[in-house]
């Protein structure tokens, strides 16, 4: 979508347009996902938390300051969302074999790196694994990461780099 066009959306979502906000979260809908899932490692928990997020950037969109930051913005929405999430999971524990991921397609090497790989990000601290996600999945830059997490860009480049090294080194073991 270029920039014109999502500044048009924007505006009109900030006046309540359903249909333009939408349209803007269509856009972002998948990333959003992937991002809860690798966070949460539940699909219902992932789902249910981009819902929320939805929920939340639709009634909260007339705060928006920047419409070039809408994308961060609404991923600092379901940062928080996926925290709560979290929290809720710890308070109240369900079933632990209704955990992320579903690699059906993948081969048997494959699979198994990447059930690796989703218990090593397990083992990070959940601010290390947000830093990592956001970098990773998403292509965050530190400064942007520093906008959704609250932490100091330098910070967020220090603990991405210590947390992809201690994966790295792990993973090689």
């Amino acid at each position: 979508m270029n920039e014109s066009l999502q500044k048009d959306l924007i505006r009109d979502a900030k006046k309540g347009d359903a249909a333009a906000f939408g349209r803007l979260y269509a856009e972002l809908s998948h990333e959003l996902y992937r991002f809860a899932l690798y966070y949460l490692h539940r699909e219902q928990d992932a789902e249910d938390a981009v819902q929320d997020a939805a929920m939340a950037a639709f009634q909260n969109i007339r705060n928006l300051q920047k419409p070039e930051s809408f994308r961060s913005w609404f991923f600092k929405i379901l940062s928080n969302e996926c925290k709560k999430y979290l929290i809720r999971r710890t308070s109240h524990p369900e079933d632990p074999t209704d955990e992320f991921p579903t690699l059906a397609d993948a081969s048997g090497q494959d699979h198994a790196l990447r059930f690796e790989l989703a218990d090593l990000l397990n083992a990070l601290p959940d601010e290390d694994r947000q830093i990592v996600l956001l970098s990773v999945l998403e292509g965050y830059r530190s400064k942007e990461i520093a906008k959704i997490t609250g932490i100091k860009a330098n910070t967020v480049r220090s603990r991405l780099s210590r947390s992809l090294h201690k994966l790295r080194t792990e993973l090689e073991n």
